[in-house]
């Protein structure tokens, strides 16, 4: 048990690199595989983002074959300008992992309200986790010019963006219309005020 301690020690002393901080590894990344479900532990990265990347090379890391990679590369690019960075994060909407997709939504949506006019027409890509994604991102903006189309994708043959889009709707006070009470009652239905016993 102590030599494991030190020898953990000495492994995350050799990682720092010029005053860096390694990534952080926990006990549970060095199993080879899950105890619980047998899931093979993913490779680590042999590098990761860094924040003194330029913009550029934080895109192509978007495209890395790596998921963690990708993942933190749209983490970083969160912190960049919109103009610079929104088009690659709309981009990494497409992902096949959904922790970087989710990863995408939550960046684009820290941005606020100044890229609702391009989510907005998001919500009309041809790419169906594209439309998901704006979805999820317009609901989080609460920008009332996005429900009309977002009404439009609550029908979408793309099950996630019905959801996405529904709950946004949801979320800006847009859900289903509730029958009000003074309306009529349908036919076959009892009126509960006609059984009402009068003293």
């Amino acid at each position: 048990m102590e030599e494991e301690k030190r020898a953990e020690e000495v492994s995350t002393e050799e990682k720092k690199v010029e005053g860096k901080a390694a990534p952080i590894v926990t006990r549970s990344m060095m199993d080879e595989a899950c105890p619980t479900c047998g899931a093979e532990a993913p490779s680590m990265p042999a590098v990761l983002p860094d924040p003194s990347w330029s913009t550029e090379k934080l895109i192509e890391a978007t495209k890395d074959r790596h998921m963690l990679v990708r993942s933190n590369a749209i983490i970083l690019l969160s912190k960049r300008a919109p103009s610079e960075a929104l088009e690659a994060l709309i981009e990494a909407l497409k992902d096949e992992e959904y922790l970087v997709k989710s990863n995408a939504m939550v960046a684009i949506a820290a941005y606020g309200k100044q890229i609702a006019d391009r989510m907005i027409q998001a919500l009309s890509d041809a790419n169906k986790d594209v439309r998901a994604g704006a979805a999820w991102v317009v609901g989080e903006l609460k920008d009332n010019r996005a429900i009309e189309a977002l009404e439009k994708v609550a029908k979408d043959d793309y099950p996630l963006a019905r959801i996405q889009a529904k709950a946004s709707l949801l979320a800006m006070g847009r859900g289903p219309k509730k029958e009000s009470k003074n309306e009529a009652p349908k036919e076959g239905t009892k009126d509960a005020s006609i059984d009402e016993k009068v003293d």
